[in-house]
Parts: structure tokens; sequence; C-alpha cells
């Protein structure tokens, strides 16, 4: 369970953890600093922003301002980047647009006020590369001075090249931000035969990327990219980009999904939000944009490195054998795949939370601890469970008419034994009652450490 319950911190994060489930979350919104909790809360109850939506959107941000800062050092030769590819998946009319634009606000005007100064950069470099060589050391310049770069955190509907490109001129890293991921998707194929597709997979695990494409005057070798990408994304269409073969090559599987339990329309709220709220975000992400990426004397990106102290390590190891275990266990290579991934995001889940905890003054940044493990299991198991249930839907499961009749004499929340109870009474066996779980999970149930609950 981690911390005692008794303690002031851990009534706190109880009570955390009882409000998202009241407002129709299993977002473990307790994983986050009791600043930004607060935030999203407070967004969903004064702007109808779903938790769930808020949350991942936050967390994507704070990644793309980490960047190439920090990595975590897990072993020789293994260190792991904050990487995140997230969909915000909704019905239309959830509210996925408006929480991923706030969340990200502070970055756009980080983006605008850049811009200005590279607009006026480019004016001075075109002003100086119209004199001749002469003219421009007389007066003072470089004979072949360097044309100014775009200091940016995010690109939108871009092609691989110019992406490639953004990536080579901003070593941090940026963020692919599209509102519609559908758009983002379409290009795999629209300049291409597909190997588009390809090269976010390469960018996920964030090393060197080369390229030495035929008629490219532009080829580019990137030592440490750093790329996340986020978007929002309708059921349907993502069932049918994904169905059948084009979920098989491991792309899908690096995506994370938000996915809140209930999507119906809120009621606007006639009290309006505090300001407050927005001026605490901004102030946090400024936190984050502020750190430095730093650089060796060669020239080459030199991230400060965390790693995990003893009980850290301890307990991650302890859940990977789990972990393994369950993957062994499974006979669908499509969930061996999804499970596989979950392996590289614990770490990264650790490093965001760590450093989450920092710059909120709830914890330090000398090592990755235990109660930052702890968190991060929460939102694997979160993340688990939003995957299986996309897997579900791409695979077009449907109960029989038996099982959603058992589905419907079940309660909303149940173990294992209080539904064999119910499928007993309907004289099910206990093997058959158990492939209706394994079936039903992801998408008409989801299920934590035994306890089972309904998705509505």
């Amino acid at each position: 369970m981690g911390e005692s319950r008794i303690t002031p911190s851990g009534i706190i994060n109880d009570a955390v953890s009882m409000i998202g489930k009241m407002n129709d979350s299993s977002f473990p919104i307790d994983v986050f600093p009791n600043k930004i909790r607060n935030i999203i809360l407070n967004m969903y109850e004064y702007l109808a922003f779903p938790i769930d939506y808020t949350a991942c959107s936050m967390m994507t941000a704070i990644s793309t301002c980490i960047g190439n800062t920090h990595i975590l050092h897990f072993k020789t030769g293994w260190d792991i980047k904050c990487i995140i590819y997230m969909a915000l998946v909704g019905r239309p009319g959830a509210n996925k647009s408006h929480p991923l634009k706030t969340a990200f606000e502070p970055l756009f005007r980080f983006d605008k006020e850049q811009k200005e100064i590279y607009n006026e950069e480019h004016r001075k470099y075109e002003s100086i590369m119209s004199l001749s060589k002469k003219e421009r050391l007389e007066q003072g310049f470089d004979m072949f001075p360097r044309e100014p770069v775009r200091t940016r955190f995010l690109v939108s509907d871009i092609t691989q090249e110019a992406m490639a490109k953004s990536i080579s001129e901003n070593p941090r890293g940026i963020c692919l931000y599209m509102d519609e991921l559908q758009g983002w998707i379409n290009n795999f194929t629209r300049y291409n035969k597909g190997s588009e597709e390809q090269f976010y997979i390469s960018l996920f695990n964030g090393y060197m990327y080369i390229s030495d494409r035929k008629m490219n005057t532009n080829n580019i070798m990137i030592d440490s990219p750093f790329s996340n990408v986020i978007g929002t994304i309708q059921p349907e269409i993502l069932i049918d980009t994904f169905k059948g073969s084009k979920s098989n090559n491991g792309f899908l599987d690096r995506i994370l999904f938000a996915i809140p339990e209930i999507q119906d329309k809120l009621y606007w709220k006639d009290d309006d939000i505090d300001m407050s709220h927005f001026n605490e975000w901004n102030t946090i992400m400024q936190s984050f944009i502020k750190m430095k990426i730093e650089h060796d004397e060669h020239g080459n990106i030199n991230p400060t490195r965390l790693e995990y102290e003893s009980g850290a390590r301890q307990k991650v190891m302890e859940w990977q054998h789990q972990w393994a275990d369950m993957l062994n266990m499974e006979e669908s290579d499509k969930r061996r795949s999804i499970y596989s991934k979950f392996e590289t995001y614990i770490h990264r889940f650790c490093l965001i939370i760590q450093l989450c905890k920092w710059v909120c003054n709830e914890g330090d940044k000398n090592c990755i601890d235990l109660d930052s493990v702890l968190k991060s299991i929460r939102l694997v198991s979160y993340f688990k469970n939003t995957a299986l249930q996309i897997c579900s839907m791409i695979e077009g499961v449907m109960l029989t008419p038996k099982q959603t009749e058992l589905l419907e004499k079940l309660p909303d929340k149940f173990t294992r034994s209080e539904g064999l109870e119910v499928a007993v009474s309907m004289n099910w066996s206990t093997s058959t009652y158990d492939r209706f779980l394994k079936k039903a999970t992801g998408t008409y149930l989801y299920h934590e450490y035994g306890n089972y609950k309904k998705a509505q």
C-alpha cells in the first residue's frame, strides 16, 4: 500500500482519491503533488474539464518541459527519458480539447515569445546576408554568419523531414501537439509509403536518429532526440484507423490512452473558477521551463541523472518480476505487446513524478524515492486498463446474451469471489466465469488489485 494511512499525507491521499472516484474518474490524481491535483479538481468543478484529460495533458506538458534536461539512470547503458505518446480518447462533445489547450497554454506563450525573438534575429540575418563578403567584414560581421534557429516546445501538422529538423534545432526536446490526432496518423501515408510510422516508433525510444534520404539536402543526425506526442481522437476513428493488421506493428502499443469512465456532457456551473488556479499552473510550468539543458565540453547533451534509492529500486524490481509473470501467462500476443511497453513507461512515470514533487516542494531530485515508484505503479495500472479497453474496441469484443445477463446482475463493484457467487446462481462453472472476466475486462470492466468495476 505504500505509506501508512494514519499519517497526514496518507489521509489527504485517501481523501483526494475518494474525490476522484466521486467525480467519475479512475485516474489516480493523488499521484500528483497537492498543488497540481488541486488545480485539476477545480478545473473539473468549475469548468467541467474531465479529470483524466486534464491530468494526462498536464503530465505530458511537464514531460515536454523536462525533455533532455533530466534522465533516469537504471543500469549501465540503460538511461531512460520521460518520452510520452498520449491520446485523449472520447466521443464528440466529451470536452477533450479545452483541458489539452489549458495544460499547454504556458508553452504556447513561451513559443510565441520565442517566435518574436526569432523573427527579429532572422531579419538581422537576412540584412547581413544581403551584404557582400567584403561589406560584412568592414561592418564587423562574420563572413559566414550562422542562420538563427527557432527555439520552441511545440510543433503541429508537420512532415517527417520538418519534424526531424525541429528536433535537431531544439536539443532539449519538442512535442507534436495535434488537436485531432487523426491528422497526424493520416500523414503517415500522405507523403511517402509509410516510413513515417517507423520514424515515430524510433523516436519513442529516444535513440540516435540519422536521415540520409535521397534528394534530401538537409541530411540530419540527432544524437539524443526527444519528442512527445499528444492529441485527441474519437473512439470510432481510432478503431477504424487501427483495425485488422494495422495495429500489429507495435506503434499503437506505445500510445497511452486517457479515457474517462463516464463521458456524458456535464452541466455548466454558474460560479466561475478563481484565476489563481491558472496562475498557479503557470508558475509551476515556468519552474519547469526554466530548467536548463546542460552540455559537456564537446557540446554533447549532458542531462542530470537520477537513480533509484535502494528501497525504490527494490520495489521496481519486485514489480517487474510480477509483471513478467503476468506477461508470461498471457496467451494473447497483442496483450503481451501492450504489457511489455509498460516496463519502459514505469521508469518514465517515476522521473516525471519525482520532478513534479521537487518543483512543488514536496520532494527533492537527488534520487527517485519509493513514494514515486508506488505512484508510478498506480499510473501503470490506469493506463494498462485504458490500453486493454482500446484493444477490446479494436478487436470488436461483443458479449453473448448470457454474458450480458451476468454483467447486468453484477454489482457496480465486486471482487472475483463476489462475482462468482452471482455466476454460480446462474449455473455457470468457475472456468466459464473466469473466461468471462478475461473477455470483459478492458471494455466492460475495469480491474485493479483483485477488484472489478463496471465501465459506465
